[in-house]
């Protein structure tokens, strides 16, 4: 895990070249009470929403699989849950970040993602609501 401090992005993201994997960014939100309703039971891992602006497949695989491996390596658990959130659940060509999402679970059937459990596209509510959710649990 690395923190960018006071680095500007730009000069950091030119360092990235030297990392295995495309570097990316990752916010923890951790479960607590607000306005007294309980928040979502789980840590959410919220990825990628500030570095990488439109990546491809390949990218897409490094961010997932970076982290799969900051939650486990962090200790929030093991084998976290890694869905894909879109506006649509369903696998359509009319957006292309859906076809994108399955591709992304069979690859994780294949062995090229591994430590987690992938499914998508799911839109944020099936994500973290296992009622909206129905029967894809």
């Amino acid at each position: 895990m690395l923190m960018k401090g006071s680095l500007h992005t730009d000069e950091f993201m030119r360092k990235r070249d030297r990392e295995d994997r495309r570097v990316a960014h990752a916010e923890a939100n951790q479960p607590r009470v607000r306005d007294g309703c309980p928040a979502y039971s789980e840590t959410i891992l919220i990825t990628d929403a500030a570095i990488n602006i439109f990546p491809d497949l390949d990218g897409k695989r490094d961010i997932v699989q970076n982290a799969i491996d900051l939650y486990n390596q962090a200790g929030f658990g093991t084998s976290p849950r890694s869905p894909f959130s879109r506006r649509s659940r369903l696998s359509t060509p009319k957006i292309p970040s859906t076809i994108e999402a399955a591709a992304l679970c069979k690859m994780a059937d294949r062995g090229q993602i591994t430590g987690g459990l992938l499914d998508g596209p799911l839109a944020f509510d099936n994500a973290v609501d296992r009622e909206a959710r129905g029967s894809r649990e």
